[in-house]
């Protein structure tokens, strides 16, 4: 997994009313605790009992999407009957093309 830099929300300076018509806009947020990949064969054997063994650490970081770009990153947390992710890390995007 490739390092990148964090960001200073603080540093950016961006005005309340620059992100105001943005604050009832939905978005899905994806804890992606890990991946695998299995055969289509081996996919559609899976049950209830099957454990699948992802390609992280129980101590790596979560990352946190939002439309499939990483924003973040947090380690995983319970509380309660609930997981959680607490974040560490903001990530920094740079701008398309």
């Amino acid at each position: 997994m490739a390092d990148r830099p964090t960001r200073d929300l603080a540093k950016q300076n961006l005005p309340a009313q620059a992100l105001a018509g943005l604050s009832g806009v939905k978005v899905r947020v994806t804890a992606i605790l890990g991946s695998t990949e299995i055969t289509f064969d081996r996919a559609v054997e899976l049950d209830p009992e099957t454990l699948l063994v992802v390609d992280r650490n129980k101590d790596d970081p979560v990352d946190l999407c939002v439309s499939g770009e990483v924003v973040a990153r947090g380690k995983l947390v319970v509380v309660g009957d609930a997981y959680g992710v607490q974040i560490t890390e903001l990530v920094e995007h740079t701008a398309r093309r």
